[in-house]
């Protein structure tokens, strides 16, 4: 079936159908031709602001609303086979952070290829397959602009990762998250990292902004620890 819903942001996957968007999240050499990155850009240009006061537990209870929703459009069998397990991660995950106010979740699976009924789900819940991230081509990203009227969240983007479990990145990501929450040192840490890089926000640079957050002694300990974490270009 073609996608129809209105709320759907525009990067060109409205031209497909869900199973040819399927195919090609299966395929690498499909993923590093589709156009969804570039249209995100676009679209997300001059939206992204560095801010020192995330409204923690409202991004919360959003994520677990939203956790809530597309797992139960997912079969309880094709959960219990293929180990999926739902993370809040990012800096909208530790408390007292500061950084944007896009919401970050990992659904994880134990291997590949992505369980279809997840991919499904996602699209029925009104989100956009972007396609493989920078850091690696079994990163998938899905993205979709929040509706939330009176709440900071309002107009926000909500960017849902489904990778393998033990994709290093998505260790990398949960092990950030619990690190900063339960240890003041690694917070500073990566919070000092973060303010430092808020800069290239403002010069519209997201990627320059990534990476120059992750350039910090937390980040290293926990990259090598996790050796299957690479950043692989486009």
């Amino acid at each position: 079936y073609y996608i129809t819903n209105n709320l759907r942001m525009s990067l060109c996957d409205e031209e497909y159908t869900v199973d040819q968007l399927y195919d090609i999240s299966l395929h690498p050499d499909k993923l590093k031709s589709y156009p969804g990155f570039q249209n995100l850009h676009k679209l997300t240009s001059g939206t992204i602001t560095f801010h020192y006061d995330l409204p923690y537990d409202d991004i919360k209870e959003f994520v677990e609303e939203e956790k809530k929703t597309i797992l139960s459009k997912v079969p309880e069998d094709v959960i219990k086979s293929n180990g999926v397990k739902w993370e809040h991660v990012g800096s909208t995950s530790i408390k007292g952070m500061p950084g944007t106010i896009f919401p970050d979740s990992l659904i994880l699976f134990d291997c590949l290829p992505i369980p279809k009924p997840i991919f499904t789900a996602l699209m029925d819940s009104g989100f956009s397959f972007v396609g493989s991230s920078f850091h690696h081509q079994d990163d998938i990203w899905f993205i979709k602009q929040i509706t939330r009227d009176g709440s900071r969240l309002d107009k926000q983007f909500f960017i849902i990762h489904v990778t393998p479990a033990t994709l290093g990145l998505s260790r990398v990501l949960v092990e950030t998250r619990d690190r900063c929450n339960e240890n003041q040192t690694d917070f500073e840490t990566y919070k000092e990292a973060k303010v430092k890089a808020a800069k290239l926000l403002k010069e519209e640079n997201v990627i320059g902004y990534k990476i120059e957050k992750g350039s910090n002694k937390l980040f290293a300990e926990l990259n090598e620890n996790n050796p299957n974490y690479s950043v692989q270009g486009k």
